[in-house]
């Protein structure tokens, strides 16, 4: 217990014990979500995804929360909770599940790719598109898809439309190989998306495989979260390092998303670099716009990104960066864009505007459950509106002390959306631990040593108390 929670009580260790106190409660959160990926566990109810995720909200919004006092005055020891025993304890349990995780990616970098997702192998086809001289957003089509890797109907992304028309049910397996098998026949398969639905940046990554065609592009997004542990261990203070490791090896979720190839592990490493680099303009403002150019979630931190810059440096240096990160995610997209604009657009805009099943683990459940009754998509956008905005307040008033909350607040109003899919919220719980954890001084504390300094060499008056 004493790599996890320290013994020393003295008052220079408060901050590393209540950084401690969030750690636990961050596992808690990776421990509702690991729940998530048990197989089969929405057989038995399709509510208990809607609520595991609803509990991992609640252990980040306690891990955010300002720290109650946990540390007795009187006692020379931490009082360290029952619960938070339990909770280191079932969270080296789920390290076992997050080895063989770990151990199936470095094996599966060796072999045929094997695409769970269409996203992944959708840009993975527009790499290779793109080799060939062909435009990805215009060229992109299923038959092509298929003929060129082996990927199971269940990992497409089915379209109300075509044979799906006028419902809303998402269909079964069985039907959506007997329409798959029709269509690609047909050589007409309106049923599902073909679209390369991410900006540009989702598949420029992956050309180098393309180019030496090792269309296996597991190892990419395995090293983006090797890449994201490294972040943190050098972010992080020595005393915090075992829990570096243990949540890393433990989040179960993210590494699902890694194995299954998923863009969100490349944005969220995009993202956290822009957070903990936020003091120097460039290095954020520059990653920043790397993750807009990447995946349109990464759209939904800017509003975050912009009251955080505004709070911390102000407007000048607000409009600044999202001047910077503007312009290179647009110079990224631009030759796409100019290359055939309409194609690009109907791209980027296809998880809005294409007619896609209603499915997700959030508000949703409650419909597709038959709990309630399907709602007009106006009002779940409504309600995503609606929960956007109340991030904004939130995330204002607490900007100052928690600029980490955006990882979580940015995505939260998915959770009201049409389509609120889990792994929108796999990549929040690691990386609000990391931010929270990171050696960083806030702004007040900067200004205060700034002053402390100029005292000391004499060049500020004296009649200035710091």
């Amino acid at each position: 217990m004493r790599y996890f929670f320290t013994e020393d009580t003295s008052y220079s260790q408060r901050p590393i014990i209540e950084l401690q106190r969030r750690a636990a409660w961050i596992a808690v959160a990776i421990l509702f979500q690991a729940s998530n990926e048990i197989p089969h566990v929405a057989d038995v109810s399709a509510l208990i995804p809607f609520f595991l995720l609803l509990g991992s909200f609640w252990a980040l919004w306690m891990a955010l929360r300002p720290a109650p006092k946990q540390v007795s005055e009187k006692s020379g020891r931490p009082q360290v909770r029952t619960w938070q025993r339990v909770v280191l304890i079932l969270t080296f349990l789920v390290t076992i599940a997050g080895m063989f995780q770990f151990g199936r990616g470095l094996v599966e970098c060796f072999s045929a790719p094997q695409f769970s997702n269409d996203g992944t192998s959708l840009d993975t086809n527009a790499a290779i598109l793109l080799v060939q001289g062909r435009n990805p957003y215009s060229d992109s089509n299923i038959p092509e898809l298929f003929r060129r890797f082996d990927i199971n109907a269940n990992w497409t992304t089915p379209l109300r439309q075509g044979q799906f028309a006028d419902r809303l049910d998402y269909p079964s397996m069985s039907e959506l190989q007997s329409i798959l098998n029709t269509s690609l026949k047909s050589g007409d398969v309106p049923e599902f998306e073909a679209k390369v639905s991410y900006p540009a940046l989702s598949f420029l990554t992956l050309v180098p495989f393309a180019l030496f065609q090792n269309y296996n592009v597991l190892p990419f997004y395995m090293l983006s979260y090797l890449l994201i542990v490294i972040l943190a261990w050098r972010a992080v203070k020595p005393e915090l390092r075992p829990w570096v490791i243990l949540l890393a090896i433990a989040n179960v979720p993210m590494w699902a998303s890694t194995i299954g190839g998923n863009l969100d592990i490349f944005y969220t490493l995009l993202l956290i670099v822009s957070w903990l680099k936020r003091d120097q303009r460039w290095i954020s403002a520059i990653f920043f716009g790397l993750a807009l150019a990447t995946k349109q979630i990464a759209w939904y931190f800017v509003p975050f990104y912009l009251i955080m810059a505004l709070q911390h440096y102000g407007w000048k240096e607000a409009c600044y960066r999202l001047a910077i990160a503007g312009g290179i995610g647009l110079a990224i997209n631009l030759p796409f864009i100019m290359w055939d604009y309409h194609s690009w657009f109907a791209g980027v805009m296809a998880p809005i505007a294409d007619p896609m099943f209603p499915m997700g683990v959030g508000l949703i459940t409650l419909s597709t459950s038959h709990l309630l009754p399907y709602f007009p998509t106006w009002v779940y956008t409504a309600l995503e509106l609606g929960g956007m905005l109340s991030t904004f307040v939130w995330y204002w008033r607490i900007c100052r002390s928690r600029p980490e909350a955006a990882m979580l607040l940015a995505v939260l109003p998915l959770f009201l959306a049409w389509r609120s899919l889990s792994s929108y919220f796999y990549c929040v719980a690691f990386p609000t631990f990391i931010l929270s954890a990171a050696q960083m001084k806030t702004a007040r504390q900067y200004a205060f040593d700034y002053l402390r300094s100029r005292k000391q060499t004499g060049q500020l008056p004296s009649t200035v108390q710091v």
